[in-house]
């Protein structure tokens, strides 16, 4: 469960670094279309401003008045469409960083989440290993006591062999003994039976 538990937030984090990779690059794209919509903005204001110069120096007559005042309505379509550009590119800038930050507090909080994890974990760790230690001077203790305790059972089989033997050896000495008595009680009857004869 650890595992796949690390799997899953691994492929989380690569799914999010891809998104964010993603957004950085879109934000990219919108700065550059928010600095070229600028730049193309500016252009057409001092162009225009330009233009009202000229004209202001000329003579207008009544045709010139008409087409100045459509190039001035012209003039004012490409700036209002150019500012409606520019609004829609701010609105999706500002969706953009709202999703980074977003994103950001995500990472931020996961990275938090992994790291107690990652602590809890190296403590639960430490403390296996204590346990094992523990385990493993019982375990070397308990070989120490096997092998004493097999030195005295080899002992006392040596003993019980001894025992054997010596038991073995006063059979025959009670034996001879016996033997030696039924001699002397023979000798005894006959040295009766002489001294009765």
């Amino acid at each position: 469960m650890l595992e796949d538990s690390r799997s899953g937030r691994r492929d989380d984090n690569l799914e999010n670094s891809l998104k964010i990779h993603h957004l950085t690059e879109e934000k990219r794209n919108l700065d550059a279309n928010y600095d070229k919509l600028v730049e193309d903005v500016n252009q057409l204001l001092s162009t225009q401003q330009e233009r009202v110069m000229d004209l202001s120096y000329m003579k207008v007559n009544a045709h010139g008045a008409e087409s100045s005042s459509s190039i001035v309505s012209v003039m004012q379509s490409e700036i209002d469409k150019k500012e409606a550009e520019i609004m829609e590119v701010k609105g999706k800038y500002s969706v953009l960083m709202n999703l980074a930050e977003s994103q950001g507090r995500v990472i931020r909080t996961q990275k938090a989440n992994h790291l107690k994890e990652k602590e809890k974990l190296s403590e639960e760790n430490y403390n296996l290993k204590v346990q094992v230690d523990k385990l493993t001077k019982s375990e070397d203790k308990l070989n120490d006591d096997i092998v004493v305790l097999n030195l005295h059972i080899d002992g006392l089989k040596k003993g019980i062999r001894n025992l054997i033997k010596r038991r073995d050896e006063l059979k025959l000495q009670i034996a001879d003994q016996l033997k030696a008595l039924e001699k002397n009680e023979e000798k005894l009857k006959m040295i009766r039976d002489i001294l009765d004869g």
